[in-house]
């Protein structure tokens, strides 16, 4: 019985990699053609905003972790399709609210914003419409990812790569729009992510919906915490680059940014496994079992293809840089190791992340808080190199990843053992 449970997960993890793995070649293959079309210090700015609208795009993605854990909660219920509405419209309505008063709030700071990342003002106006589609695109993610419409979950990636990618090709090579083109392409990719995504979800999530149970309204706590998990999560993960943009010549800033585009192919290699992995934590913990067993082979699945890349990297990125981007990045080969290392440490770090906010969020956050605020720190203290830069990055990732391992075996895993033998516990089904 445990093993014909388990081959829904296997299929599901399966499919979504593959499909996934597309998906970051499109989305790779939409940086390198612009790394080739564009002069490097043009390739910095778009950088810059592409890292800028990651951290918005993660900060304000709050609602699919708490859509996703109400669902899957939900889903586990005799009669749960008028709850799953009911939650999904109640949470699709605050996301557009809040999207459209954080676009107006862009839109109103344009200038700072821009005198901040060192970018156009033009640059910052065209892609303020990013914040609305950061926090409604959540949502519609959430519900899918609850219900495990994973095949629809990784199509709205591939609709958003697919999508970056032809609008840049129509603008910066058929109209020949050059910077201002490629900028465009960042918010049309995701504006067609949010029109499949709501495809995806059937007009059948719109019907009326019965009213709201109390326990799904008092969400506050979980999202606060998930907001500042992803602040600080993609503060860890980003920033850097802002700074060296901040700091550096043109140049340099373009040769770093390619080391980084390097670098966010392996955080991509986990998310297959972490998205299965979420729901069925949730389920675990409800029920009272410990989730030593999940949580080993979603570590492993997600280290291995990372370590694999980074042995790569650290072997032929010099080739691959020249073959890619050009020779004129080629300076980005003496950063490859130290951020495939880090990647490795982050890599674990997103199955932490991810495991917490389907449990007991609270204590990582605090520690994902702190690190980040020490990586700033350091950051300003340290800023001789981009070499310096980088080895700060890598030890952010890596006592990131130990906190959280140690939260887990002196505080988390005794308290879940404890309940797992409470006369009050839900038994184990299987």
């Amino acid at each position: 019985m445990r093993q014909a449970l388990l081959r829904p997960a296997a299929w599901q993890t399966g499919f979504l990699t593959g499909l996934d793995g597309f998906t970051n070649l499109l989305d790779y293959g939409f940086h390198i053609y612009l790394a080739r079309v564009l002069l490097p210090a043009d390739f910095a700015i778009v950088q810059t905003l592409n890292t800028a609208a990651l951290i918005l795009l993660t900060a304000f993605a709050v609602l699919q972790p708490v859509v996703a854990r109400f669902t899957a909660e939900t889903t586990e219920c005799t009669d749960a399709s008028g709850t799953v509405r009911a939650i999904f419209q109640f949470y699709a309505k605050w996301s557009v609210l809040v999207g459209l008063g954080l676009w107006l709030l862009a839109w109103l700071g344009q200038r700072p914003i821009a005198g901040w990342l060192n970018v156009p003002q033009t640059a910052v106006s065209l892609t303020t419409s990013i914040l609305f589609l950061a926090t409604t695109r959540p949502v519609i993610a959430g519900l899918l990812q609850g219900r495990h419409q994973f095949v629809s979950f990784g199509g709205t990636r591939l609709v958003n790569a697919l999508g970056r990618l032809g609008c840049a090709l129509l603008l910066v090579t058929l109209l020949h729009t050059g910077l201002t083109g490629a900028i465009v392409a960042l918010p049309v990719g995701g504006l067609l992510a949010l029109l499949f995504g709501l495809g995806a979800a059937g007009r059948d999530c719109w019907r009326p919906a019965p009213p709201l149970p109390a326990k799904f309204r008092r969400a506050l706590p979980l999202v606060f915490s998930t907001f500042l998990a992803f602040i600080a999560y993609m503060s860890l993960l980003n920033v850097d680059l802002i700074w060296v943009n901040r700091l550096f010549a043109p140049e340099t800033a373009g040769t770093y940014a390619t080391a980084v585009l390097l670098r966010r192919a392996l955080s991509l290699l986990p998310a297959a496994v972490i998205v299965v992995m979420y729901p069925r934590a949730v389920a675990q913990v409800a029920q009272g079992r410990l989730p030593d067993k999940l949580l080993l082979q979603t570590a492993v699945i997600a280290v291995l293809p990372t370590l694999l890349f980074t042995l790569v990297y650290a072997t032929l990125g010099n080739l691959i840089i020249r073959w890619t981007f050009g020779a004129a990045y080629s300076e980005a080969d003496s950063l490859l190791l130290t951020m495939g290392i880090a990647m490795l440490g982050f890599s674990l770090t997103a199955v932490w992340l991810n495991f917490y906010l389907a449990t007991h969020p609270l204590p990582f956050v605090i520690w994902l808080l702190m690190v980040a605020v020490a990586q700033l720190l350091l950051f300003n203290q340290f800023h001789g190199s981009t070499a310096t830069f980088a080895t700060i990055f890598a030890l952010s990732g890596w006592v990131t990843a130990l906190g959280g391992l140690l939260l887990y075996l002196l505080w988390l895993r005794p308290r879940l053992k404890t309940a797992s033998f409470s006369p009050h516990a839900t038994p184990d089904p299987r």
